[in-house]
């Protein structure tokens, strides 16, 4: 009975020890920031597609959009968005984000927000961007979602038909 109490004394000790107290973030301890708290300055998007791409004109506008992941119907609000030029694919960017990209959402997220990107190309160089024979995101392989961390992100282009 004796060595029984002393195997549960010592399990109970091991499960206390393994608990720890929430750190704050203090002046003294700046490192406890929680991972909400520190967005990259750039989020990483690398763009490709199985598609024979041709090129006509190269400069595109990529947006970032933010909504509450929750609501359904609730529209999505543009974060920021930026143009760039490029000759070929694939090819991979660096995308702003501000600092205080969630709190732009409109209406505010009761929940976590939910980020996608969207492209504007008029990559046939007709004058006109978003139509058939322009570059556009292949929503059939994969939703453009993105993730503001430091992680590269996949998006996968196809020729609009």
């Amino acid at each position: 009975m004796r060595n029984h109490l002393l195997l549960f004394a010592a399990a109970g000790t091991l499960m206390l020890s393994s608990c720890t107290k929430p750190v704050k973030k203090t002046a003294e301890n700046p490192a406890a920031v929680s991972a909400s708290e520190t967005l990259p300055e750039n989020i990483k998007i690398e763009f490709s597609g199985t598609d024979n791409f041709t090129i006509k004109s190269a400069l595109l506008k990529v947006s970032l959009y933010g909504m509450d992941e929750k609501l359904a119907d609730a529209p999505a609000t543009l974060i920021t968005e930026k143009e760039y030029e490029q000759k070929s694919i694939p090819f991979t960017i660096n995308l702003p984000i501000p600092k205080d990209a969630e709190s732009k959402i409109n209406p505010k997220p009761a929940g976590p927000a939910k980020y996608y990107v969207t492209i504007s190309w008029d990559s046939d160089g007709n004058g006109k961007a978003d139509e058939k024979g322009d570059i556009f995101i292949d929503y059939d392989k994969q939703f453009p979602t993105v993730k503001l961390n430091n992680e590269t992100q996949k998006i996968y282009l196809k020729i609009l038909k």
